[in-house]
Protein backbone atom coordinates (compact mmCIF):
# COMPACT_ATOMS: atom_id res chain seq x y z
CA UNK A 1 0.00 0.00 0.00
CA UNK A 2 2.82 2.44 0.84
CA UNK A 3 4.43 1.79 -2.54
CA UNK A 4 1.12 2.50 -4.25
CA UNK A 5 0.81 5.83 -2.40
CA UNK A 6 4.34 6.82 -3.40
CA UNK A 7 3.71 5.87 -7.03
CA UNK A 8 0.48 7.87 -7.11
CA UNK A 9 2.13 10.89 -5.52
CA UNK A 10 0.47 10.49 -2.17
CA UNK A 11 3.56 11.49 -0.20
CA UNK A 12 3.08 14.08 2.52
CA UNK A 13 6.19 16.13 1.81
CA UNK A 14 5.94 18.66 -1.02
CA UNK A 15 8.75 19.36 -3.45
CA UNK A 16 9.61 23.06 -3.10
CA UNK A 17 11.62 25.09 -5.61
CA UNK A 18 12.00 28.76 -6.47
CA UNK A 19 10.91 29.93 -9.90
CA UNK A 20 10.90 33.09 -11.96
CA UNK A 21 13.18 36.10 -11.76
CA UNK A 22 11.85 37.16 -8.37
CA UNK A 23 12.19 33.79 -6.63
CA UNK A 24 8.58 32.73 -6.35
CA UNK A 25 8.45 29.62 -4.14
CA UNK A 26 6.31 26.84 -5.61
CA UNK A 27 5.28 23.64 -3.84
CA UNK A 28 4.41 20.44 -5.70
CA UNK A 29 1.92 17.95 -4.27
CA UNK A 30 0.87 15.60 -7.04
CA UNK A 31 -1.07 16.42 -9.17
CA UNK A 32 -0.79 20.18 -8.39
CA UNK A 33 1.82 22.91 -8.14
CA UNK A 34 0.99 25.87 -5.90
CA UNK A 35 2.62 29.30 -5.45
CA UNK A 36 1.73 32.66 -3.92
CA UNK A 37 2.09 35.69 -6.15
CA UNK A 38 2.85 39.25 -5.05
CA UNK A 39 -0.21 41.31 -4.03
CA UNK A 40 -0.04 43.56 -7.10
CA UNK A 41 -1.80 41.02 -9.36
CA UNK A 42 -5.50 40.38 -9.87
CA UNK A 43 -7.31 37.21 -10.92
CA UNK A 44 -7.85 38.60 -14.43
CA UNK A 45 -4.10 39.28 -14.80
CA UNK A 46 -3.34 35.69 -13.85
CA UNK A 47 -6.03 34.32 -16.20
CA UNK A 48 -4.67 36.33 -19.13
CA UNK A 49 -1.11 35.18 -18.42
CA UNK A 50 -2.23 31.56 -18.02
CA UNK A 51 -4.13 31.67 -21.31
CA UNK A 52 -1.16 33.24 -23.10
CA UNK A 53 1.28 30.72 -21.62
CA UNK A 54 -0.85 27.71 -22.52
CA UNK A 55 -1.40 28.95 -26.08
CA UNK A 56 2.35 29.55 -26.47
CA UNK A 57 2.92 25.98 -25.28
CA UNK A 58 0.57 24.61 -27.97
CA UNK A 59 -2.56 24.11 -25.87
CA UNK A 60 -6.11 24.93 -26.90
CA UNK A 61 -8.07 26.87 -24.29
CA UNK A 62 -11.29 24.98 -23.53
CA UNK A 63 -12.42 27.09 -20.58
CA UNK A 64 -11.66 30.50 -19.14
CA UNK A 65 -13.59 32.06 -16.31
CA UNK A 66 -12.40 34.98 -14.25
CA UNK A 67 -14.02 37.26 -11.74
CA UNK A 68 -12.55 39.94 -9.52
CA UNK A 69 -11.23 37.39 -7.05
CA UNK A 70 -11.05 34.00 -8.83
CA UNK A 71 -9.93 32.59 -12.15
CA UNK A 72 -9.76 29.25 -13.92
CA UNK A 73 -8.16 28.47 -17.27
CA UNK A 74 -8.18 24.99 -18.80
CA UNK A 75 -5.92 24.00 -21.69
CA UNK A 76 -5.82 20.77 -23.66
CA UNK A 77 -3.00 19.69 -25.98
CA UNK A 78 -4.00 19.45 -29.64
CA UNK A 79 -3.24 15.75 -30.07
CA UNK A 80 -4.30 14.22 -26.80
CA UNK A 81 -7.35 12.58 -25.33
CA UNK A 82 -10.10 14.52 -23.55
CA UNK A 83 -8.62 13.70 -20.14
CA UNK A 84 -5.20 15.25 -20.84
CA UNK A 85 -5.27 18.85 -19.65
CA UNK A 86 -3.69 21.57 -17.55
CA UNK A 87 -5.93 23.48 -15.18
CA UNK A 88 -4.76 26.84 -13.80
CA UNK A 89 -6.66 28.32 -10.86
CA UNK A 90 -6.12 31.59 -9.03
CA UNK A 91 -7.77 32.34 -5.70
CA UNK A 92 -7.19 34.91 -2.97
CA UNK A 93 -5.12 34.23 0.12
CA UNK A 94 -5.11 37.36 2.24
CA UNK A 95 -3.79 40.19 0.06
CA UNK A 96 -2.06 37.79 -2.33
CA UNK A 97 -3.26 35.29 -4.91
CA UNK A 98 -2.45 31.61 -4.88
CA UNK A 99 -1.96 30.06 -8.29
CA UNK A 100 -2.55 26.31 -8.55
CA UNK A 101 -1.58 24.38 -11.67
CA UNK A 102 -3.00 20.87 -11.94
CA UNK A 103 -1.98 18.37 -14.60
CA UNK A 104 -4.35 15.62 -15.68
CA UNK A 105 -4.81 12.67 -15.96
CA UNK A 106 -1.69 12.15 -13.85
CA UNK A 107 0.50 14.58 -11.97
CA UNK A 108 3.46 15.83 -14.00
CA UNK A 109 5.67 18.14 -11.96
CA UNK A 110 7.88 19.15 -14.90
CA UNK A 111 4.89 20.12 -17.04
CA UNK A 112 3.37 22.11 -14.16
CA UNK A 113 6.64 23.94 -13.44
CA UNK A 114 7.18 24.79 -17.11
CA UNK A 115 3.64 26.20 -17.21
CA UNK A 116 4.29 28.28 -14.08
CA UNK A 117 7.54 29.60 -15.56
CA UNK A 118 5.71 30.71 -18.70
CA UNK A 119 2.99 32.41 -16.64
CA UNK A 120 5.58 34.19 -14.49
CA UNK A 121 7.39 35.47 -17.60
CA UNK A 122 4.14 36.93 -18.94
CA UNK A 123 3.46 38.55 -15.55
CA UNK A 124 6.98 40.01 -15.49
CA UNK A 125 8.07 37.89 -12.56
Amino acid sequence: MALLLVLLGGGCTPTTATQGYHDIRANWWSPSLEAKLPPTYRASDIAAAAEGALVRMGYTITERTDTEDRAIVVGEPAQAGPLDKIIVRASPSGRQFVIRITTRPVGDEDRARITLDEILVLLGL
